[in-house]
């Protein structure tokens, strides 16, 4: 649904007709998963140069798009090693096909409900030394993970489970009436879609030290009068 969104070609016919529906309860959507995208860009970027980091985990990574992790890192170090993860089979195959082309890049089949388990996955492990410092991409994710399954508890295990001076960058819907329309079950994946308040989505990140000047509504633009409710948030592993 995101691929077709943003004008891309690896979708199908159920995820344009989801798409399409989405559209007509939710007008936001779009102009959502194009800022959630400026927002991978600009931190991604961020976190090769700024903080000098060379190897990445994008968690929940979704279908190939035009630009993704990598591209944006090897423009800092083509050298960086990027790992994507995800648990939609869909997803791994066309990841596996199209971005893991190198020993650079891996795919790696995982839930971000079971933290532990994603850390300590052996194809992980073989690309990313979680005895140095990574840049852990969480966007669009801990939306769709349920209050039961507590999203703060696995930030704050995945934070545990990195070397300090990590960073996690998350995004994640605002509650908002603009929103209601879709915030029920998703009616393919029978999760939730769970947009969260500013405090909430604070919360999530307690553990981590947030740089200036996060978490922001996105996009953070001195240009821009009204962002959308999306927020962004990207914080340190302290230590």
């Amino acid at each position: 649904m995101c691929d077709y969104l943003l004008g891309g070609k690896d979708n199908y016919a159920a995820d344009r007709e989801s798409a399409e529906r989405a559209l007509r309860r939710c007008p936001i959507v779009p102009r959502l998963v194009q800022a959630n995208r400026g927002f991978l860009d600009h931190a991604a970027a961020r976190l090769a140069g700024d903080a000098g980091l060379r190897q990445f985990a994008d968690i929940g990574c979704g279908l190939p798009a035009s630009v993704n992790v990598g591209d944006v890192v090897r423009r800092t170090d083509p050298a960086c090693r990027v790992a994507y993860l995800d648990n939609d089979p869909m997803v791994l195959v066309h990841a596996r096909a199209l971005l893991a082309v190198d020993e650079n890049t891996g795919v790696v089949e995982a839930d971000v409900r079971d933290p532990a388990a994603l850390l300590a996955d052996p194809a992980l492990r073989r690309l990313i030394d979680l005895a140095e410092p990574v840049g852990v991409f969480l966007l669009g994710v801990l939306d769709f993970v349920a209050d039961e399954d507590d999203p703060r508890g696995i930030v704050d295990a995945l934070a545990g489970g990195l070397a300090p001076g990590s960073h996690i960058v998350i995004s994640h819907t605002e509650r908002s009436p603009e929103l209601d329309p879709i915030s029920r079950p998703h009616p393919r994946l029978g999760t939730p879609f769970r947009p969260r308040s500013m405090e909430e989505i604070t919360g999530i990140c307690r553990g981590l030290r947030l740089i200036e000047p996060y978490p922001v509504r996105l996009p953070h633009a001195s240009h821009v009068t009204r962002p959308m409710p999306l927020i962004g948030c990207i914080g340190r592993v302290p230590g």
